[in-house]
């Protein structure tokens, strides 16, 4: 079970729809939620030093006050349903917070974060890659166009037979507990694929557990992957999506992999990522 849940939650977009779904997820599991504002402090290194400490000195108590306003509108809406919370927030140079951030979301069950969203970039943009490679739990992914509540009665997994998606199917079990539907897709898989980890055997393993499934193979496009999911969530009223978030290491960075992108930048419905 759910027992433990973070929501990272930006101070410089509107937040109420991220903890309006956060504090749904908590009251399905009777979990403890916390609620942690994170602010960010840009430093300018062509800025002279003694101006530099005006501009974040000022950044600090601008930070200060996004991030109480935030806390504000997350103790209300936490007393309102009676969910067990605590509210904190942190403030740091961006190095420095990804560092205690990723740290942080390394102790619970489960993350939640607000997909970036380019048309409105925010100084947290990067904290759900951040999450996602470095905490080694499970990240749930709310869209900035989501409005009204959270729901799991129909989820559609995405499955490859790949590591990252079978630790995805793992870490969804309380919400596939849950579900009244579920659908499995298998992109470019062929029908007679016999596997130990094809479409078949998943449907198989998901059938011991009396989970209702129902499978389907569908073809696309590599650039399209993405998309073709999106569009089955769409045809099917998908109320989440379970998925493996793909990535590779390049200077220290990881950097997201095709698929994983393209969900994180055209994102419609709640996902659950897995690393």
């Amino acid at each position: 079970m759910l027992n433990d849940i973070a929501v990272f939650l930006p101070v410089d977009r509107p937040a109420g729809p991220l903890i309006d779904c956060a504090a749904a997820v908590a009251g399905l599991f009777e979990a403890h939620l916390d609620g942690i504002a994170c602010a960010y402090q840009a430093i300018n290194p062509m800025i002279a030093f003694e101006a530099s400490a005006v501009v974040m000195a000022t950044q600090y108590d601008s930070g200060l006050e996004q991030a109480a306003a935030v806390l504000d509108q997350f103790e209300i809406t936490t007393r309102r349903l009676n969910i067990p919370h605590d509210a904190r927030s942190t403030f740091n140079v961006s190095y420095a917070a990804t560092r205690t951030v990723t740290e942080m979301s390394r102790l619970y069950d489960l993350n939640i974060v607000a997909q970036p969203d380019s048309s409105n970039p925010s100084q947290t943009d990067f904290l759900s890659e951040a999450v996602l490679f470095g905490s080694g739990r499970p990240v749930l992914m709310i869209p900035y166009i989501n409005r009204g509540t959270f729901r799991t009665d129909r989820v559609l997994i995405c499955w490859d037979g790949k590591a990252q998606a079978a630790r995805a199917v793992h870490n969804a079990a309380p919400f596939l507990r849950k579900a009244k539907a579920i659908d499995v897709v298998a992109i470019n898989e062929h029908e007679d694929a016999a596997g130990a980890a094809s479409l078949s055997a998943l449907i198989a393993h998901l059938a011991r557990r009396d989970l209702p499934v129902t499978p389907h193979r569908l073809t696309a496009d590599a650039s399209n992957i993405h998309n073709t999911i999106l569009s089955l969530a769409a045809d099917n009223d998908s109320d989440l999506i379970v998925m493996g978030g793909y990535g590779h290491s390049r200077l220290r960075e990881f950097i997201l992999g095709g698929v994983t992108r393209g969900m994180f930048e055209t994102l419609t419905v709640p996902t659950l990522f897995s690393h």
